[in-house]
């Protein structure tokens, strides 16, 4: 763990210190969904990614496990990474490599959704391994893609990550799973050694690499607890990623029948982006940008315990699982409603 948090400290540094021209591009700050005014570095996700890894090696579990993480685990990332340094890459050609992850995962690892607690589902997923094989990339792909979605602020996404991951950590404690509690406590170490960096002064992003990356690494970590221990509901791992995944759906249906626009093209009209544009008083910050940008990362990490906080409590509980799963979506809707009124306008 000390590796690990030693080699993503020092590439993150490095990565911060060197002459901006070479760690951004020039379409850095152009979006409509981006809130800073400088050039920022967006590969933080090389060192998350090698920080894990180098940690992973040095750890005593089984060396295939090791490497089928690491090849699962390219694509990806390779992916993301692309896009972040070419800002070339589309939505889709993304995506498609994160699915390549997701049927590596599934073929090699045995990462699979093929339980939903509900008898002829299962059966379902038992008799038709196509149908599982799908039913898994569309849930694997909604959580990584979730992941790149509600990294908007400094520290969000890192912040809500490391929660999701003391989360599985804990219940594998729990069940005295070594293996699934190692994973965490490594992935921890590595997304904790760069949120120094990310929040509150936003030195450098994790990007569409380290954002997918994260994604997947966490619902790898999640299926396989959920897997390895069957009293472990596989509703307890969907209500651990709630927020993000919700906030897809939910992105998705506004554009579809709202706003009249593509369900993949980016805007500022996320609930970070209503809460850092209409809640966040920035002349208390005295206008100081990236203080403003970041103080909405506490207010969502808030908002994911509403899940993630169930979810610990009543991980072998699929009933009350899927109760607060739709709590969470009312509570969701509800937040976002109110912030969408006309009396909240604009404050920027």
């Amino acid at each position: 763990m000390l590796i690990a948090l030693i080699t993503t400290t020092i590439l993150t540094a490095l990565i911060v210190l060197l002459p901006k021209q070479l760690t951004t591009i020039e379409s850095d700050t152009i979006g409509v969904q981006k809130f800073h005014k400088d050039p920022t570095p967006r590969i933080g996700g090389v060192p998350i990614f090698i920080g894990f890894f180098v940690g992973l090696w040095f750890l005593p579990i089984e060396q295939e496990i090791k490497l089928l993480l690491l090849v699962a685990s390219l694509p990806v990332f390779i992916g993301g990474i692309v896009e972040d340094i070419t800002a070339k890459i589309t939505p889709s050609q993304r995506m498609l490599a994160a699915l390549v992850s997701v049927v590596i995962a599934f073929f090699w690892i045995d990462i699979k959704i093929d339980s939903l607690g509900f008898l002829w589902v299962d059966d379902v997923f038992a008799s038709y391994t196509l149908v599982s094989l799908l039913f898994t990339m569309l849930v694997m792909g909604g959580a990584i893609n979730s992941l790149n979605i509600i990294d908007g602020n400094n520290g969000l996404m890192l912040g809500y990550s490391i929660l999701a991951t003391l989360a599985f950590t804990y219940i594998a404690y729990m069940f005295g799973d070594d293996l699934i509690i190692q994973l965490g406590v490594l992935l921890t170490t590595a997304l904790l050694s760069i949120l120094l960096f990310n929040f509150p002064f936003g030195k450098i992003f994790i990007g569409d690499g380290g954002a997918y990356f994260i994604g997947f690494i966490l619902a790898v970590i999640g299926l396989m607890l959920a897997d390895r221990h069957q009293e472990i509901s596989n509703w307890f791992v969907l209500l651990v990623f709630i927020y993000p995944m919700y906030e897809v759906l939910y992105s998705m249906l506004r554009r579809k029948f709202v706003t009249n626009s593509n369900t993949d093209e980016p805007d500022a009209l996320h609930l970070h982006s209503l809460i850092y544009r209409k809640a966040i008083p920035c002349k208390k910050f005295k206008n100081k940008e990236h203080l403003c940008n970041s103080m909405v990362s506490p207010l969502i990490w808030l908002l994911s315990l509403v899940g993630i906080f169930p979810a610990i409590i009543w991980h072998d509980n699929q009933t009350i699982l899927i109760v607060f799963t739709f709590i969470f979506m009312v509570i969701y809707t509800l937040i976002y409603k109110y912030l969408s009124k006309e009396k909240f306008k604009f404050n920027r």
